[in-house]
């Protein structure tokens, strides 16, 4: 039986996939590179002499052919909620384990309810292998070990980063559009987008204001940690807050149009020093039923490379000592899994 290749990077071309690919090359990693944009493909083949296969996630026979010998696929091309399912039906077909870097929620819950369906071909199945799942998910899973009787929590995420990718502004108008979410007794419940309300401090005493924000976070911390109460939150001013909970279907939309004209360019010409003048931070704050509390900072790098280490680290760990099932980063990869990102520490508050 011939050897099987290491794994697919779906979608190498866009903004995260480049990031995604360049730290891959960085490793001495060789993925096979996969997408349905032919021209860029090879473009991509010709600067890297990496395989290269052209076919579409509707293309389900095509799929399974391009993963029929891959041990892992890593998907990069979002919105997720539109590529999560055909290459997860794939993937299962071809007996090939699945990581995404997606932080929607609603693909992050369908991935997480195929759960049997991995077992049973024998793969896993690992969504949010990126930034905010990843970073959000070890610190919650590192302040419920300072307080195992944790019944809430709330996550606070100022991501920073150069620029934005077009399919990162998609997912983000389709999660706006369908409302605001939190975990309350355990389960997922609908409310008010942007709210509630509330500030944190930044290490030189400035504040800055949080909304409650639909994450796909709140479903991976409460798998993994088993907090019955989480909130997560993103940097939104008053002003702002009150306009998405008013008009948040409407802005959903708006973005969904401008997303859709754009284009991603891989930005190369960045300073050292621009790059390591961007800090994202995760704030998580939790309590307990008798009033104890914990909180926790946690500082990485920007954004969009933080996201490429731990996604290339998550594909080795996977190829290395195969997992098996749906499972979210830290039941994969266990809570330290953030330190792959360089530069990366947690400042007990």
């Amino acid at each position: 039986m011939p050897a099987r290749s290491e794994w697919m990077l779906y979608g190498a071309y866009g903004k995260t996939g480049r990031l995604i690919l360049d730290e891959a090359l960085r490793r001495g990693q060789r993925p096979v590179l996969a997408g349905r944009d032919g021209a860029r493909l090879e473009a991509l083949g010709r600067a890297t002499g990496l395989i290269t296969r052209r076919v579409s996630l509707d293309d389900s026979a095509g799929m399974r052919a391009a993963l029929s010998d891959a041990r892992c696929a890593l998907l990069a091309a979002g919105p997720y909620e539109l590529t999560g399912p055909a290459m997860r039906r794939a993937c299962l077909d071809a007996r090939c384990s699945y990581l995404d870097v997606s932080g929607e929620i609603g693909d992050f819950g369908r991935a997480m309810a195929s759960d049997a369906d991995a077992r049973t071909a024998g793969i896993a199945i690992i969504p949010g292998v990126g930034y905010g799942v990843v970073f959000a998910e070890c610190l919650a899973a590192h302040v419920k070990a300072h307080l195992p009787s944790a019944s809430s929590l709330r996550l606070s995420l100022a991501t920073r980063t150069l620029g934005r990718s077009r399919a990162a502004t998609l997912s983000t108008a389709a999660t706006i559009a369908a409302g605001g979410r939190d975990i309350y007794r355990g389960s997922l419940r609908s409310r008010a987008i942007a709210s509630p309300t509330w500030h944190v401090c930044l290490p030189d005493g400035s504040r800055i204001r949080f909304a409650a924000a639909p994450l796909a976070e709140l479903v991976a911390v409460q798998r993994s940690t088993g907090i019955a109460n989480i909130t997560t939150g993103i940097p939104l001013s008053g002003t702002a807050a009150v306009v998405m909970r008013v008009a948040g279907p409407l802005i959903g939309r708006i973005l969904a149009r401008t997303a859709a004209r754009s284009s991603t360019q891989h930005e190369t010409n960045r300073s050292t020093a621009t790059l390591e003048g961007l800090r994202s931070r995760v704030w998580a704050h939790a309590a307990d039923d008798a009033g104890n509390h914990a909180a926790a900072l946690l500082e990485t790098g920007e954004g969009y490379r933080a996201a490429a280490h731990v996604a290339v680290g998550g594909v080795e760990l996977q190829l290395r000592d195969p997992r098996v099932g749906a499972l979210t980063p830290v039941q994969a990869f266990g809570a330290t899994f953030a330190w792959l990102a360089p530069d990366t520490r947690i400042q007990e508050l």
